[in-house]
């Protein structure tokens, strides 16, 4: 193929995708406006423009669940109107093969999902974070205080320290009501109790300390100790944090290994956060195998009467997928199957069959 066509083929599927993202994008913000609208209280004093700059600012993190989709249907948009006006005729008359007319499509469905992950992924769960505090703030809600005995875990080389408090504060990462129990780890793995602290709050300080107030200290052997304010190392920071207290965490592609690091050396299980990495990873080949399933719906189709076919193939082969992913991910965060059997085998299985079918229509 040419550079020419190359960039032909290139530029009319990324049109088509981008048609596809903003009318993805466009049905997602207005059924988030007008529900939001719609649960709004009376008493709730919030203009229309922040309604909306709320909508946008949770946006991006609902169009990635469904970014496969918009891949899917921008390149059935992209070949099919190359099908309609026989521009595949003539490729195929001049000697082009069907793999390398889909080629181009191909080379960008890779770009977008490595793009995705790498930049539009932290993009949205900074603007989710953002979201989350402007909540708080124009609407009197949103999850920032967690009640109801909340645990947390950290750990250090030779200790670790499990907390339970009645209550977290998020946005002065404060917790109240708190009791920080912490043990001595031996070179064999057992742990020993050491001391107990008492806390009426406690302020997560962002250099890694603690700063315990109105405190009562007890140790195996040792008389109580009360103090006014007392400070205590600590692994947690304010990711980890969130991480512990929301089980829904929005962290970003970049800042997941360290925290999953953080999470399993305190002793905790970062299980789904490891899903959501690797689904992150195994995107890009998400995305090509779409455009293999778009390309052999799309080639597959006649001329006459295929749009309707078209339309209602797609979003049956998008549903499909999305069942089974979403099935399979839910086995993986229970455990009932691995992480990476949980994250890789819908994309590479839907990989593989698009390449038959395509060779199927290629080589008969």
């Amino acid at each position: 193929m040419s550079n020419t066509l190359f960039r032909y083929v290139f530029f009319r599927s990324l049109r088509s995708l981008l048609i596809a993202l903003f009318v993805v994008t466009s049905i997602i913000m207005l059924v988030d406006f007008v529900e939001a609208n719609r649960d709004l209280s009376a008493d709730i004093d919030v203009s229309p423009f922040q309604l909306f700059a709320l909508t946008v600012l949770k946006t991006p993190s609902l169009i990635e669940q469904t970014i496969p989709f918009v891949v899917l249907f921008g390149m059935l948009g992209a070949i099919n109107g190359l099908n309609r006006r026989s521009e595949l005729i003539v490729m195929r008359a001049s000697g082009q093969s069907a793999w390398s007319i889909i080629r181009p499509a191909l080379c960008l469905a890779g770009v977008v999902g490595i793009a995705w992950a790498l930049i539009f992924n932290p993009l949205s769960s900074r603007m989710y974070d953002q979201f989350e505090v402007q909540s708080a703030n124009w609407l009197g809600a949103g999850p920032k205080i967690f009640e109801n005995d909340v645990w947390l875990r950290g750990g250090r080389v030779g200790q670790q320290t499990v907390i339970r408090a009645n209550s977290v504060d998020l946005a002065s990462r404060t917790i109240s009501d708190a009791t920080f129990f912490l043990m001595d780890v031996q070179p064999d793995g057992q742990t020993n109790f050491a001391r107990r602290f008492d806390a009426e709050r406690a302020q997560l300080i962002t250099q890694g300390y603690w700063q315990l107030i109105n405190v009562i200290e007890n140790a195996p052997g040792e008389a109580i100790q009360r103090h006014d304010t007392i400070s205590l190392p600590t692994s947690i920071d304010t990711e980890a944090l969130k991480e512990q207290t929301n089980r829904n965490s929005r962290a970003s592609f970049w800042s997941m290994p360290n925290t999953i690091r953080e999470n399993e050396s305190a002793g905790f299980s970062a299980r789904e956060l490891r899903l959501r990495f690797n689904r992150l990873l195994s995107l890009p080949v998400m995305l090509i195998a779409m455009t293999f399933i778009a390309a052999g719906v799309s080639m597959s189709l006649t001329r006459e009467g295929g749009t309707l076919k078209l339309l209602i193939t797609g979003a049956v082969l998008g549903f499909a997928v999305f069942f089974a992913d979403s099935m399979v991910g839910a086995f993986g965060e229970v455990a009932v199957v691995p992480i990476y059997m949980a994250a890789w085998s819908v994309p590479l299985i839907v990989l593989l069959l698009g390449i038959s079918h395509m060779a199927r229509i290629e080589d008969g």
